[in-house]
């Protein structure tokens, strides 16, 4: 599983993670077998242009993504990525890639409500 965390700056595990996917400056991949993390990369986002949400979508899934872990997005994107099988979930308690990644680990992140998402989208 390749789950991937919006974030501002090129930190590693330890970053703190972006408001908004689409605006992060980088998307910190963290790669998971069997609960244990085998590796972190992380991804200058090329960026997209305003509405051009699918854009950032094809991003993300260009990175192996199956999994991305949000403090918040717009409706669109969301029915973008659940398009293409990616599943997103919810996290706006916890500041860094480290303690978000612990606490998916630990079936502690629910999914997004689709009747949650951002509005200026």
């Amino acid at each position: 599983m390749t789950i991937i965390f919006p974030t501002m700056k090129d930190e590693g595990i330890g970053a703190k993670r972006g408001a908004h996917f689409g605006k992060a400056t980088f998307y910190t991949a963290v790669t998971v077998e069997d609960g244990v993390v085998k590796e972190v990369k992380v991804h200058k986002n090329p960026g997209h242009v305003t509405g051009g949400c699918a854009n950032a979508v094809a991003n993300i899934q260009a990175l192996g993504a199956d999994t991305l872990v949000v403090s918040g997005i717009g409706g669109e994107p969301l029915k973008k990525f659940l398009a293409v099988n990616v599943s997103v979930y919810f996290d706006d308690k916890n500041e860094t890639v480290e303690d978000s990644l612990r606490d998916f680990l630990a079936g502690k992140t629910a999914k997004i409500d689709p009747n949650h998402t951002c509005a200026h989208h």
